[in-house]
Parts: C-alpha cells; sequence; structure tokens
C-alpha cells in the first residue's frame, strides 16, 4: 500500500506532537525527502562548519543503531535543501545563527570538541526549552526545535527510514491486531 502525502503529513504531525512548522509541511507536500548526497555535494544555505554542527546533531537526535542513523540518511542535505527552497531568508538567518552559537559551545567548549555526553546534555536542554515553547505557542520556535522536527521528517521520509527503520512492506501479511510488541518489534509504516 502506497502512502499518501495527506496521510504523510498527519503521521508526522502526530510524530511532532500535533504540529509542524509551514516549512516542514510545504517540503513533504512538495515530495522533498531525505537522500544521501552524491559525493560531489556542497551546501547552498549553511556554512561547512554550520553543517558539521548539523550532522553531529541529527546523528544525536537520530543515532545509528541496528539501522542507520540520520546523517547516512540524508537528513543534513536534506536540511540544507530545504532551507534553501522552503524557509524565508530571515528564518535561514536565524537557524544559522542558532547553529553558529550551538557551535561555540557552552563553558568555553566548541560543540565539536564536546564529549557525545556533554553534547546529548546541551541538546536534551534546547530539546526541553524547545517543548515548552512549543506547548505554549511561542514563534518561532527555537531552532533546536526546528531541527529536530525537520531531522524527523527528513529521515521518516528517506528510504532507510521507511523501508529500514519503519519497515515499510508493499505487499504485507495478513493483519494480526492482537500482535504482541515482542514478536512484532518496530513500527510498520
Amino acid at each position: 500500500m502506497d502512502i499518501t502525502r495527506r496521510e504523510a503529513v498527519r503521521r508526522l504531525a502526530l510524530l511532532l506532537g500535533g504540529t509542524a512548522s509551514a516549512s516542514t509541511v510545504a517540503a513533504v507536500l512538495s515530495g522533498c525527502e531525505a537522500a544521501p548526497p552524491p559525493p560531489d555535494w556542497a551546501p547552498t544555505v549553511l556554512s561547512e562548519e554550520q553543517l558539521d554542527v548539523l550532522t553531529v546533531v541529527v546523528d544525536r537526535i537520530l543515532p545509528p543503531t541496528d539501522t542507520p542513523g540520520a546523517a547516512e540518511a540524508g537528513v543534513p542535505a536534506y536540511i540544507d535543501g530545504l532551507m534553501d527552497r522552503w524557509v524565508e531568508p530571515g528564518e535561514q538567518e536565524r537557524v544559522r545563527a542558532g547553529l553558529d552559537a550551538l557551535a561555540a559551545g557552552e563553558g568555553g567548549t566548541p560543540f565539536l570538541d564536546a564529549s557525545p555526553e556533554e553534547q546529548v546534555a546541551l541538546l536534551e536542554r534546547l530539546d526541553r526549552e524547545a517543548v515548552v515553547a512549543r506547548a505554549s505557542g511561542v514563534t518561532p520556535l527555537p531552532t533546536f526545535g526546528l531541527i529536530k522536527e525537520w531531522t524527523l521528517a527528513g529521515y521518516y521520509t528517506s528510504e532507510i527510514g521507511a523501508t529500514r527503520e519503519l519497515r515499510w512492506l508493499p505487499m504485507p501479511g495478513r493483519l494480526d491486531g492482537d500482535a504482541p510488541l515482542e514478536e512484532v518489534g518496530r513500527t510498520w509504516a
């Protein structure tokens, strides 16, 4: 069964707690999806340092496990393309400034030089702030909130996210609505 764009947006909204930014919805509706970039790819909106920070951030949000992480699924290139085609210049600048601030890190340690545990701790704090902002209707959403939203949209619209993480089957077997989760494992798209 093919998933329609409307269904993809509905599932993304559920994943994000009921809301999604206009740029995310526009990108998903246009068919924008993550894919590993070609070897000669270069970012169009982000600087190389911003791309390096973003690559680490998306892999902290969705790290590789028994399936590839967000970076391997092409999410950094997806986000750069989304920003290039769907995000207003003022918002682009705000996101780039947020990535620059994140690159500077906290306590004098640049983000990329921090330990994975320190990076995760910082991102968890930023995530809590974004959740509070989203719940209280603050606009614009904090930069990390947008990056997380774009990461989830990019990953789950990528071939890796849709087929290996969600294990999409074009021709599924019989429906067993009462299967124990231990037997099923991951969610099926």
